[in-house]
C-alpha cells in the first residue's frame, strides 16, 4: 500500500517472487493483487507484467492476475485488458470466475456501447449469471456486486484510485483494499464506495453560486449518453377458442378427397394495392432515417453529468458567452468561472427544492404531521 501508484520496478519485482515462489496461496494471491495497486497508473506495464499470470494453473494466483489488472485499467475500457478478463469467465473455478466479473466492472464502469462494444455482451452475461439457478453463489455473488458496480452512483460516479491531478488518493486506495476482503467477510464489499469520484462539471461565480453557462460538446449527444434501461418481455397469453363443427365440413372433406386425385394448379398471388402501399411506407421510413441524422455536436447545461473521456471533448462557446473558466474545463469537477461583463444581469440555476420533512412544527402541505424531534437527555456510561 506504501507503494500504491508509485510503478516502483523494484517492488513489483519482490511481488512477482512471492506469486512464484510462496507456498501460501493467499499470500500468491495478494501478492498479485498488490501488482495492481503498484502500478495502478500505468495499465499497459500491469498488462505486461501480468499477462503470463493468467496462464498460470493455480487458480488463486488467475484470480490476483485478474482483480490487479481491474484495478490497473479502472474506468479505462483498456480493449486488451477486457480481452485477458473474458476467458476468465469459463474458467473452472468459481471464484476465478467472480474474481473475472469485479474487474470487468472495474474496466468497463460508464462505458456505452459506442466507447467500448464489449459492455453490452458483458451486461447480458451478469444478468444470464444472476438469474439462473443451477449457477454457483460465489460467481452469484461477483456478477451482484459487478452489477452494482457498473450502475454506481446512477452511473453519474466512477472508479479510479488517482485524483484529478494524476497522484494516488489514499481513500480510493484503502477503501479497494478493504473492498477486497471480501474474500473472508462480504459485508466488506461497501468500502468500495470510497473509491468511487463523481463525474462532473460544475461552474461556481465569485459568490460560490451556479450560475447559467453552456458548454460545448464536440461529439454527439448519444456517444456519452446513459444506457437504455432494461425492459421486461411482456407475454401474450392467446385464448384458445373451441371450433364448432358444422354438418357442411363432412361435404367439404369428400370434395377435397376428389381434388386430391386430380393434378393442383400452381398458385400466383396477383398484386394489389395493398403490396404497393407496403412498400412506398418502407421506402419513406428508411429516406426519413437517412435525413435524420445525429449532429456531430451537442450543448451541455451547467451542472452537467460529465464522463471522463468526455472531459477532452469539452470547450467554452466562441460567442455569446459572459463567463471564462478560471482552469480548463477539460480538467472536470467544481472550476470557477470569471464574469467579462459584471454590468449584465447574472441568471442563476435555480436551486431543486428537496423534499423531506421542515424545521417549522405544524401540518406539511400534504396535510400530514411532522413529527417533532425528542427532547435532549443525559446518559451516562457509568450505569452500564
Amino acid at each position: 500500500m506504501a507503494y500504491a501508484g508509485s510503478g516502483n520496478a523494484e517492488v513489483v519485482k519482490r511481488l512477482l517472487e512471492k506469486v512464484a515462489a510462496d507456498p501460501s496461496s493467499d499470500v500468491k494471491r495478494f501478492a498479485a493483487i498488490a501488482i495492481g495497486f503498484v502500478l495502478s497508473g500505468n495499465p499497459e506495464l500491469c498488462l505486461s507484467h501480468t499477462g503470463m499470470l493468467f496462464e498460470h494453473f493455480n487458480g488463486h494466483i488467475r484470480y490476483g492476475a485478474a482483480i490487479a489488472l481491474g484495478i490497473a485499467c479502472a474506468g479505462s475500457g483498456y480493449k486488451e485488458s477486457v480481452s485477458r478478463l473474458e476467458p476468465l469467465l469459463q474458467a473452472k473455478e468459481n471464484f476465478v470466475r467472480q474474481g473475472a466479473l469485479i474487474a470487468l466492472s472495474f474496466v468497463l464502469i460508464q462505458h456505452t456501447e459506442s466507447t467500448c462494444s464489449n459492455v453490452v455482451e458483458f451486461r447480458k452475461t451478469i444478468t444470464k449469471t444472476i438469474t439462473e439457478k443451477s449457477e454457483d453463489t460465489i460467481t452469484k455473488f461477483g456478477a451482484i456486486v459487478a452489477q452494482g458496480i457498473l450502475d454506481a452512483g446512477g452511473r453519474n460516479v466512477t472508479l479510479s484510485l488517482h485524483n484529478r491531478d494524476g497522484q494516488p488518493d489514499m481513500p480510493s486506495v484503502l477503501g479497494t483494499f478493504v473492498f477486497l476482503q471480501h474474500w473472508y467477510w462480504h459485508s466488506l464489499t461497501h468500502f468500495i464506495s470510497l473509491a468511487f469520484q463523481p463525474t462532473c462539471l460544475i461552474g461556481l461565480n465569485k459568490g460560490l453560486k451556479m450560475p447559467k453557462i453552456v458548454f460545448r460538446c464536440n461529439t454527439k449527444a448519444s456517444y456519452f449518453a446513459y444506457p437504455p434501461p432494461l425492459e421486461d418481455k411482456k407475454k401474450v397469453e392467446v385464448e384458445k377458442v373451441e371450433v364448432a363443427v358444422l354438418s357442411t365440413t363432412n361435404k367439404k372433406k369428400g370434395g377435397e378427397k376428389k381434388k386430391e386425385q386430380e393434378p393442383e394448379k400452381m398458385e400466383v398471388d396477383e398484386p394489389t394495392d395493398e403490396t404497393h402501399s407496403d412498400d412506398k411506407e418502407k421506402s419513406d421510413e428508411r429516406v426519413n432515417k437517412e435525413a435524420v441524422q445525429e449532429p456531430s455536436f451537442h450543448n451541455i447545461s451547467n451542472p452537467a453529468r460529465v464522463v471522463r473521456l468526455q472531459l477532452r471533448k469539452l470547450s467554452m462557446p466562441t460567442e455569446g458567452s459572459q463567463y471564462t473558466p478560471i482552469k480548463s474545463i477539460t480538467r472536470g469537477g467544481i472550476i470557477m468561472f470569471e464574469r467579462l461583463n459584471e454590468d449584465e444581469e447574472e441568471e442563476l440555476v435555480e436551486a431543486a427544492i428537496a423534499g423531506g420533512i421542515s424545521s417549522d412544527s405544524g401540518d406539511s402541505k400534504d396535510g400530514m404531521k411532522t413529527v417533532a424531534p425528542h427532547e435532549p437527555f443525559n446518559f451516562s456510561l457509568l450505569n452500564y
